[in-house]
């Protein structure tokens, strides 16, 4: 019977202090004194990895741990502060909707060809979308298409647009203007220069030409002390793969298949003679190729099907016409 009673006993004791640690002693245990052990405790990972290393690399014979690797004298002797320059973030962003994007036109070096409402609209998003970054220097073609663009996007920093002509488009000569399908369905030298852009027509710029003028343009802003760290360069399609294919080790030609949307945003971060880091291609909000087909396009389609039903003897349904989407692809052709 004694033990029975030291059994209630200890149950009657135990019971409640078991339930007030698991419902209070841990958690004051745990948690961090205040907020600021919190973030202490969050960031001792990165303390870890930021730090400089005071052991030797392990060798292949004790990467299992059985024999440690001895401490050099160099590795234990105190490091000097890294001396590596700080990395510069080139941020690349292609110009807005145009009137000529709308209509595939090939702009060229034309002047007057504006923005539309949609492309000031691409351009404030593009604002957005960098908002959180120190921008310190913006660079843009003077073409009006770009230097609008630029100018929207250095408003929330109200930094001045700083304008290079190495920066503007290709210069098409007379296919400026033209529109991009008539070029792919008659005019054969266009196809080949599509297909070999380093070897234009008379009267054409090459890709090695735009190639050099653009990296020249942007080596020279980063030499530019007021340039800061975070520049930003408003261009064109073209300007842009270029500038990317250069900075990657792309072969010129092989440029041409980059994709750069209005107003997306590409960025390479660049430090000392390293090999840049491209951080982002091509980034927009809302990508077009994301995009299902527009809701009036396939109401089109609907609506010619049943005109063409409504004429055929017998009210069979005619064969819908192709849409845009299932067309036969044309060759690759650029409408900056």
């Amino acid at each position: 019977m004694r033990w029975r009673a030291a059994l209630r006993i200890a149950w009657r004791i135990c019971l409640p202090v078991a339930g007030w640690y698991l419902r209070h002693a841990h958690l004051y245990l745990l948690r961090p004194r205040t907020a600021d052990g919190l973030v202490r405790r969050l960031m001792k990972p990165l303390e870890s990895l930021e730090s400089p290393q005071t052991t030797a690399p392990i060798s292949p014979e004790s990467a299992n741990g059985a024999h440690p690797a001895p401490v050099s004298a160099d590795a234990a002797a105190p490091r000097a502060p890294d001396q590596r320059p700080p990395a510069r973030l080139v941020i690349l962003v292609r110009h807005g909707e145009t009137t000529y994007n709308v209509e595939r036109r090939l702009p060229g070096q034309l002047a007057g060809v504006a923005l539309t409402d949609e492309g000031r609209r691409q351009a404030q998003r593009a604002a957005v979308a960098l908002s959180g970054l120190p921008i310190s220097a913006v660079v843009a073609s003077p073409l009006e298409r770009a230097r609008a663009t630029a100018e929207i996007l250095a408003r929330g920093w109200a930094l001045p647009v700083r304008t290079d002509p190495r920066l503007m488009d290709t210069d098409v000569g007379s296919w400026s203007g033209a529109l991009v399908d008539d070029l792919n369905k008659h005019d054969p030298a266009w196809k080949a220069f599509v297909e070999h852009p380093n070897q234009p027509p008379a009267g054409v710029e090459g890709f090695e030409a735009v190639r050099a003028r653009a990296v020249a343009a942007v080596e020279d802003a980063l030499k530019d002390a007021a340039t800061g760290n975070y520049l930003v360069v408003v261009a064109h399609a073209d300007i842009i793969k270029l500038i990317l294919a250069h900075y990657t080790a792309m072969e010129t030609e092989a440029a041409r298949f980059i994709a750069i949307g209005n107003c997306a945003i590409s960025a390479l971060a660049l430090t000392g003679e390293a090999m840049p880091h491209l951080l982002a291609i091509n980034w927009t909000a809302a990508p077009g190729w994301l995009m299902p087909p527009p809701l009036a396009a396939a109401q089109a389609t609907a609506q010619s099907a049943a005109q063409a039903a409504a004429q055929t003897p017998g009210g069979a349904a005619a064969p819908a016409p192709p849409s845009a989407e299932a067309a036969s692809p044309q060759p690759a052709a650029r409408s900056e």
